[in-house]
């Protein structure tokens, strides 16, 4: 796998798009150490899918809660239907809401210097994750996580899944998977990485 942390200051000009993997919690009460090549052990991490059939439920006026005080990865999935993502919330351990279309936008208004911004809605899978630490979704190692809090973003190639893609230098396609964490009060990098003051989300894509 190769690895590369986004820079302002690089040239490099890769064409890719960005939704989302699935990633599995891992369960264990102790982290790695700063700087370490290990995944970090996380505590018990459970995994919700949401999708537009939950939001029909709701009532006129009604949203929906996703509580990101839990150990929580929620996957938002549109595979089947656009998500209404206006009547989606997230709720910090801070008591805070946040529209997640709002926070959206700011994830796609960022700048990414000679990258493209991530586009949610035009995820390879048709689905992106969500959470309240990026260690949780299980993808990042722990001196990848610590680059990732330098940056907000961490950007990494991956070849392709088998066997539907060819291998990419075959192809020619990059298969991208990213993880960017933002502050909810500012919708930019988050200030302080304190817990609770800033949400995270891994997408994936593949542009060729």
């Amino acid at each position: 796998m190769i690895r590369h942390s986004i820079r302002s200051s690089r040239s490099i000009a890769l064409c890719f798009s960005l939704g989302v993997i699935a990633a599995v919690g891992i369960a264990g009460c102790t982290a790695s150490e700063p700087g370490s090549d290990e995944l970090p052990v996380e505590p018990s991490v459970q995994h919700q899918r949401i999708t537009q059939d939950k939001i029909a439920a709701l009532s006129e006026g009604q949203f929906l809660s996703l509580d990101l005080s839990e150990n929580t990865v929620f996957a938002i999935d549109y595979s089947k239907a656009p998500v209404d993502y206006s009547r989606i919330k997230l709720s910090t351990r801070e008591g805070k809401e946040v529209l997640l279309e709002t926070q959206m936008a700011a994830v796609e208004n960022g700048d990414y210097g000679d990258y493209p911004a991530p586009v949610f809605r035009e995820a390879s899978d048709q689905r992106f994750r969500i959470a309240s630490d990026p260690a949780y979704f299980g993808v990042l190692t722990q001196s990848e996580l610590d680059q990732l809090k330098v940056d907000g973003y961490f950007y990494s190639e991956t070849p392709p899944p088998a066997p539907q893609s060819r291998p990419q230098s075959d192809d020619g396609c990059v298969h991208a998977v990213c993880e960017i964490c933002v502050d909810n009060d500012t919708g930019g990098s988050p200030v302080t990485w304190e817990q609770g003051t800033y949400t995270c989300y891994l997408v994936e894509h593949t542009w060729c």
